[in-house]
């Protein structure tokens, strides 16, 4: 028997756990049920709408908490206690197993994930909390349906904050330096739209390379810089421009603003 599942905030990530699962045959719409005040997303889906967060939580089996950080407390205070005997996993920033445990009465299922938005087209990160109180068979089916949309890792709470800010906001950091390459193109008089689609396949085709030769990026680098061709003059100037010691800036600056 499918379990009926959750959604509470309908926001880019819960957005892309749902369309991602639905589109790789993980998930079933009509197991889904859904709650946000602004329901384009549910309706985009084509899900079920609950009445309310109670509503939904009386209703289904295991919940995935996709709010704003700071509702979260608000959110788990209205619908605690008919959570209890039942599975939350949260994917709320910065509510980790200790803070969920905190306001959440102990018969409650806890586990904390931390995905990011490539979900949606099957090549996301999640990254599991290795502390959870979930019963071995539903650590299992979550991270079944997890792996159905991208890669799962487990680490331990202390490595969750600094992996998040990594896999979180990597995407964003990615979605710039593309737009880069695709301005240097069109600079130079590449079409708009050749550009994109030329820069986006460059990055796909680089991380699959990393992903699946097992080799070091740095020895992926050095095997396209020729000694003395162009590619080692660029990344030559990429260095004179900080550009790796702005990448890991950018990681601590987010890790002080958490």
């Amino acid at each position: 028997m499918q379990q009926t599942i959750g959604l509470i905030g309908m926001g880019n990530i819960a957005y892309a756990i749902a369309s991602g699962g639905l589109a790789a045959g993980a998930l079933q719409r009509e197991q889904l049920i859904g709650f946000d005040p602004l329901p384009k997303n549910l309706d985009l889906l084509g899900i079920e709408k609950a009445q309310s967060e109670l509503d939904l939580v009386r209703r289904c089996d295991l919940v995935v908490l996709a709010v704003k950080p700071h509702l979260v407390e608000q959110v788990l205070k209205k619908v605690g206690e008919a959570l209890a005997g039942k599975a939350l996993i949260s994917v709320a920033l910065g509510w980790r197993f200790q803070e969920l445990s905190a306001v959440l009465p102990k018969e409650v299922r806890i586990q904390a994930v931390m995905p990011n938005t490539p979900m949606q087209v099957g090549e996301g990160v999640c990254v599991f909390e290795e502390r959870n109180t979930l019963d071995p068979q539903e650590l299992e089916a979550v991270k079944a349906l997890f792996s159905a949309i991208g890669i799962v890792s487990v680490l331990p709470t202390a490595l969750m904050k600094s992996a998040g800010s990594v896999t979180g906001c990597g995407p964003a950091f990615t979605y710039v330096y593309l737009e880069a390459l695709a301005d240097a193109a069109v600079y130079h008089g590449v079409p708009r739209a050749d550009a994109y689609r030329l820069a986006a396949q460059t990055v796909l085709g680089a991380a699959r390379m990393v992903l699946e030769s097992g080799l070091h990026p740095g020895q992926l680098k050095d095997n396209v810089c020729s000694p003395g061709g162009s590619t080692i003059r660029g990344i030559a100037k990429l260095e004179e421009k900080g550009f790796r010691s702005a990448v890991i800036e950018a990681i601590r600056e987010i890790e002080q603003f958490k």
